[in-house]
């Protein structure tokens, strides 16, 4: 983006030393009231934006382009919906806040053609104003931009060195992800307890600490490895969280990644984990064979994907990653998709969408 435009990342907190010394020529501002909006900026947001940073730019005149991945869905499995004595007023109010990102959008990012469909239906209702516009094209094409998950060659592993000693022993498998109640993390502990006891010996590590009130998933894998004593020493829980450094040579020695999840149609709209890694690191993923990511997996060739959660097909699945022949090809595949990924590829399109919604 940096080719086209002026940037600036604004961030709730202030970056990493490692992640400020990786992506040295980026600018940073951790205090988004200290930013004064200008006439035709252009504003990219997300889901979590604060929604009074949103209406100071909208008031301002900024150009607003929301990443408008349909989150409402995953509002209705947070723990503090399922928490609140008012679940209807705790979801209520998380709705509203993304009525309000949606409905301040000039224009829109989607993550593929269904997440698209899907948005034009939630415009039928909240944004019609804009759909009737005698100029509109309906295509809508001038309105939203598919911007697959992408990765871009400027990134962590070209950039940082990983720290001279390297976590010992590595895991085979990891976790990337947070446990929350839209994924299955106990299905990985109870395939990883499926592996063992067929004689497979294999580490799981879950690379990202729990936060906040623990959600009813992170203790059900909290409950799977207590049941199982075995378990003790073959799963890991990265509660203190890795230095980038770390982090690069745990991704960089993994056997693959998991991410599982019960049957959802968020995750029938949207890839609901890090395909960048999996493309940047060459990393095997195993998913569900429904939905968009198990999809993906399938097109593309670069990991496992499962008929069901159980724990056998799990394993199964687990132990073509740990079998050197088909490793190689699934990280061939990785290597081979990464083109269709790239930002650097996507970005002529994408600045050339976005000095026609500017030039409006």
């Amino acid at each position: 983006m940096e080719h086209y435009e002026e940037v600036l990342v604004l961030t709730p907190d202030v970056p990493h030393a490692d992640v400020l010394e990786t992506w040295a020529g980026i600018p940073w501002q951790a205090r988004h009231e200290e930013i004064t909006p200008k006439r035709r900026d252009i504003y990219l947001y997300g889901f979590a934006t604060p929604t009074d940073s949103v209406r100071r730019f909208k008031e301002a005149g900024a150009i607003c382009i929301f990443d408008a991945i349909v989150w409402p869905l995953e509002y209705t499995t947070y723990q503090r919906v399922h928490n609140s004595s008012d679940r209807s007023t705790a979801y209520r109010g998380l709705l509203e806040e993304y009525l309000m990102r949606l409905q301040s959008a000039d224009g829109y990012f989607v993550a593929s053609e269904v997440e698209k469909q899907v948005l034009t239906g939630m415009l039928t209702t909240s944004r019609f104003d804009v759909l009737l516009e005698s100029a509109r094209d309906m295509s809508l094409d001038g309105l939203l931009w598919l911007l697959p998950v992408g990765f871009s060659d400027v990134n962590e592993r070209a950039r940082a060195k990983p720290s001279v000693e390297s976590p010992t022993p590595g895991p085979d498998f990891v976790w990337n992800g947070g446990m929350w109640n839209h994924y299955s993390p106990v299905a990985a502990v109870r395939g990883l307890s499926s592996l063992l006891d067929a004689g497979h010996e294999a580490a799981l590590w879950f690379l990202y600490p729990q936060r906040g009130t623990p959600t009813t998933a992170y203790q059900a894998v909290q409950e799977a490895v207590a049941a199982d004593p075995r378990l003790a020493r073959h799963v890991t829980f990265c509660q203190g969280g890795l230095s980038l450094a770390d982090r690069i040579a745990v991704m960089e020695t993994a056997r693959a990644a998991l991410c599982l999840y019960e049957p959802h149609v968020l995750w029938d709209l949207c890839p609901p984990m890090r395909l960048r890694e999996t493309v940047l690191y060459r990393l095997p993923v195993v998913a569900p064979r429904r939905g968009a990511l198990g999809d993906i997996v399938t097109t593309q060739g670069f990991g496992m994907t499962t008929a069901s959660l159980s724990a056998d097909d799990v394993a199964a699945a687990m132990l073509s990653c740990l079998q050197d022949e088909p490793t190689a090809k699934m990280r061939e595949a990785a290597a081979a998709s990464s083109e269709g990924f790239r930002y650097e590829a996507m970005m002529p399109g994408v600045a050339t969408w976005l000095d026609r919604i500017r030039a409006r």
